[in-house]
C-alpha cells in the first residue's frame, strides 16, 4: 500500500513504519534494524539500485520503537524536500548470526495545502461560495 506524506510533515507510529511478526505470528524485537529512503529517479528500474537515489541523511537510520516489535521511521524531512516518488528500505538481521532481510514500501511526498482562498475579481462573486452551496462551511467543495 502506498502512503502519501505532506512535505516538512512530522512523522509518527501511523506513518513510515514495520511490524516484525516471528513465524507463530508474535511480535520480536530484531539484533538490529535500520532504513534508508531513496528518492525513486525512475520506475523502470523498480528492481534494479539505477532507478534510486538515497538521501544520504537517511542511510542505516535507526528507526524509534513504539512496542515490541514495532518500529516507525522518524525522518526529519528537509523543508526543500523534492515532491515525488520516494522508497523506504528497512533492513533487519533477527540474530546476530542472520543474514539480513529486507523490506521495501513506497510513498509519495506531496505539498501540503493549509488554506484555499477565494479572490472577488471584477467587483466580487457572481454566485454563492461552494461551502454556501453544499451547506458546510467547514469543508470546501471546490
Amino acid at each position: 500500500m502506498s502512503v502519501t506524506l505532506y512535505r516538512s510533515q512530522v512523522l509518527t507510529k501511523k506513518d513510515l513504519n514495520v511490524y516484525l511478526l516471528d513465524e507463530a505470528g508474535h511480535y520480536f524485537d530484531p539484533f538490529s534494524i535500520t532504513y534508508t529512503v531513496y528518492k525513486v529517479i525512475s520506475d523502470r528500474f523498480y528492481n534494479q539500485e539505477c532507478g534510486e537515489e538515497p538521501l544520504l541523511e537517511t542511510i542505516d537510520t535507526i528507526p524509534i520503537p513504539f512496542g515490541i516489535g514495532k518500529y516507525f521511521a522518524a525522518w526529519k524531512q528537509a523543508k526543500d524536500l523534492e515532491i515525488g516518488r520516494y522508497r523506504i528500505k528497512w533492513q533487519v538481521r533477527r540474530y546476530s548470526d542472520s543474514p539480513i532481510f529486507q523490506e521495501i514500501e513506497e510513498f509519495d511526498i506531496i505539498n501540503k495545502v493549509d488554506q484555499l482562498t477565494y479572490s472577488c475579481m471584477n467587483g466580487g462573486a457572481t454566485g454563492p461560495l461552494p461551502h454556501d452551496q453544499f451547506g458546510n462551511e467547514n469543508v470546501c467543495a471546490g
